[in-house]
């Protein structure tokens, strides 16, 4: 199935194209990217990781070796045992978020446009991962991997990364698997991974099993419009395919229109069973729709965000 045609905000001007308000970038600074994998990162910072390292929340004990900090050692149980143990401490660091924005020319469809949704979106993931000090990747794609920004850390990054991600250009044909395949490959470390599209295409699943077999923890945002959930079409028509040219001529009845409807959801449950059955998290959102306030319920609801 192919689609058819600083520290503060107080410069938050990455709102500058008018992605996300700045009441709703205070309401995002709250919440934080939750995993449901434990990552090994590069760099300290606030999460558990699953090695052992220096801090307050004690992990286990582990027998003394020579060469090891004695400072560590924990000399209630040396005289207890008569042995050297050593405490060890869980260490926190950082975990790593790509954020994956389809900019196909499928996404340019709809007013307001799939794309502009989609940006809404990658934005406040974006923000809340940058607020948590997670390490932030962003990659578009379409016929391949495109623009890309990263790695950033801090919300001193946020008021530029927001302000050219919302001027990024949208249209292009699709590769949507090769994209996802290439970044697979390319990433050495995996992690967290939001991939925004409206997965109009009938490769996304070799696409999405690439991030599986990679092993990330992966977010699939299905951004549709209002027009391709309910199209209000009459009449003779002829259909122009907005990435690959193609053209069909149709008429419209009331006939038709019950199987475009029972072809979508078709596909819709297809989508859905298939992140079910490899472990990703699927949620959808029209554009259109009063995002702020639906979008951060669906990230709550599908326990992306916490």
């Amino acid at each position: 199935m192919d689609a058819m045609r600083a520290d503060s905000l107080a410069p938050a001007r990455g709102d500058a194209d008018g992605l996300l308000s700045p009441e709703f970038l205070r309401r995002l600074e709250r919440l934080r990217i939750v995993s449901r994998r434990t990552f090994l990162g590069r760099q300290r910072g606030e999460r558990r990781s699953p090695r052992r390292g220096a801090s307050v929340e004690f992990a286990d004990f582990r027998n003394y070796v020579p060469g090891d900090d004695t400072r560590y050692l924990d000399w209630n149980a040396c005289a207890r045992l008569s042995r050297l143990f050593l405490k060890l401490f869980v260490e926190e660091e950082d975990l790593y978020v790509s954020v994956l924005l389809d900019t196909s020319e499928s996404m340019a469809f709809g007013e307001p446009s799939k794309a502009q949704c989609a940006k809404q979106a990658a934005a406040a993931i974006s923000y809340i991962a940058l607020c948590s000090l997670d390490r932030l990747f962003f990659h578009s794609f379409a016929l391949g991997l495109g623009e890309s920004m990263g790695p950033l850390r801090g919300r001193g990054c946020a008021p530029r990364y927001l302000g050219w991600l919302g001027g990024l250009p949208i249209g292009s044909g699709t590769d949507f698997a090769g994209a996802l395949k290439s970044f697979a490959l390319r990433v050495t470390k995996p992690g967290v991974a939001v991939v925004v599209s409206d997965f109009l295409t009938r490769d996304y699943e070799a696409g999405l099993k690439a991030l599986v077999q990679r092993r990330f923890d992966i977010t699939a945002i299905q951004v549709l419009a209002p027009e391709e959930i309910a199209p209000d079409l009459t009449g003779d028509l002829r259909l122009v395919d907005a990435e690959t040219g193609d053209t069909r001529e149709i008429s419209v009845t009331r006939g038709l229109l019950r199987d475009y409807h029972a072809r979508l959801e078709q596909f819709q449950d297809g989508f859905r069973r298939f992140c079910l059955r490899y472990g990703i998290n699927a949620l959808q959102l029209t554009a259109g729709d009063s995002f702020e306030d639906l979008a951060l319920r669906a990230l709550w609801r599908r326990r992306l965000v916490g």
